[in-house]
């Protein structure tokens, strides 16, 4: 066999082997282009649209897919399945989450005062706490999306007092709504009072007496420990008496012109916290 009855002899074997594949390919591609394709809750797989006047929702129960309330389809089930289209079927779920905010305290009303032993704020403000009950929509446990199904609104107001520092700053909080309260009956008396321990002018725990240290029963309200008395203020009680007796309490005050609206006065006493300083 000469060199070019070889070449023509090779190219036409090789214009048949590739009629043959383009053949093979064109028919892989026409059947690829026949199947039809489910996707069941996000798991695909193709099915021969055979049927073509059988309906999308005979095709699923004879593959062994139910419809059900928690299910949406994206196609007319009563229709024939179209070649090269994908049917989607999508499960729907749905949880309700429950959901708590706080709302921080907002100051309403506040005043500063620095008679006794130091500078204090007493605030007067509203917190507020938000409940609600939320509809999480999932999409194959994918959450597609969310609303407020029912929401209320728990405000409390109270008051609180705030302990500063000498430049200011807040040393500490005291939410009075939550301090244990006594009713006592309130006396007072002031540095150098003749009825007062000693001189008058050193407490029991040897400190110097002013305005905002108080005369306590110790087996009621430890000594050394902070307190706010209504109507006077911030307190220490930092000193005792012979009289002070139970539910008692002595006030210190300036002078005996401060003395005379305290004596045996009903106030109530929150108890903040024991403390070695003011």
């Amino acid at each position: 066999m000469n060199k070019n009855l070889f070449i023509s002899f090779s190219k036409i074997i090789f214009i048949v082997l590739f009629i043959a594949f383009f053949y093979k390919f064109s028919a892989m591609f026409n059947l690829y282009r026949l199947y039809s394709y489910i996707d069941y809750c996000g798991e695909s797989f193709y099915i021969m649209p055979a049927y073509k006047s059988v309906s999308a929702e005979r095709v699923l129960n004879l593959n062994g897919i139910k419809i059900g309330k928690d299910k949406i389809v994206n196609y007319d089930l009563k229709l024939p399945i179209e070649p090269a289209f994908t049917l989607e079927i999508v499960k729907v779920s749905q949880k309700i989450r429950k959901e708590k905010k706080e709302i921080p305290f907002r100051v309403l009303w506040s005043r500063q005062y620095s008679s006794n032993l130091r500078t204090v704020e007493l605030q007067k403000g509203v917190e507020k706490t938000i409940l609600s009950d939320i509809a999480e929509i999932f999409h194959n446990d994918i959450l597609k999306n969310s609303e407020v199904l029912r929401q209320r609104s728990i405000a409390k107001e109270y008051f609180r007092l705030v302990l500063l520092t000498k430049d200011g700053q807040v040393e500490k909080i005291y939410d009075l709504s939550k301090a244990d309260r006594i009713n006592m009956t309130a006396t007072a008396y002031y540095p150098g009072d003749p009825l007062a321990w000693g001189d008058g002018t050193i407490t029991f725990l040897g400190q110097k007496m002013q305005r905002g240290i108080v005369a306590v029963d110790p087996s009621v309200i430890p000594l050394r420990t902070r307190v706010f008395v209504s109507g006077f203020g911030y307190g220490y009680a930092g000193d005792t008496g012979n009289a002070i007796k139970g539910n008692r309490i002595d006030l210190g005050v300036n002078n005996a012109e401060e003395e005379k609206p305290w004596m045996f006065r009903d106030v109530v006493v929150y108890i903040l916290e024991p403390s070695n300083a003011y």
